[in-house]
């Protein structure tokens, strides 16, 4: 399976980095992964946040962060939605169970016919 990782929402924001003291290039991504092979695509429910420092290039983890960061991620995290968790069925694979349910059908209506003394 391919794992893919969708940004759904990125928004900098002008706070100070706790590690630099920096007060420009933060960085909040909200991501979200997706399973894909041949015959479905799986998106996730769950969401990763992140807060990245461009100008110290690290990572701020949410134990460092202030309370001006925590009213900010609070407010970022309100402004996106995610795309719909789930299964979806690629054409392949819809081609595939209409092609099985057709048969069966087919089958379950010719033995009925035997049964009843159709044929």
């Amino acid at each position: 399976m391919i794992q893919k990782e969708f940004v759904i929402h990125r928004a900098d924001i002008n706070n100070h980095c706790p590690n630099c003291f920096s007060a420009r290039g933060m960085v909040f991504s909200f991501i979200q992964r997706q399973k894909e092979n041949s015959w479905i695509i799986l998106t996730s429910r769950n969401i990763q946040e992140q807060l990245f420092c461009q100008h110290c290039h690290q990572e701020v983890y949410p134990g460092t962060w202030n309370d001006a960061i925590e009213r900010v991620y609070l407010y970022q995290k309100k402004c996106f939605t995610a795309k719909p968790a789930g299964l979806k069925l690629k054409k392949k694979a819809i081609k595939v169970l209409g092609l099985t349910f057709l048969t069966l059908a087919s089958v379950l209506g010719f033995w009925v016919m035997i049964q009843n003394g159709f044929l």
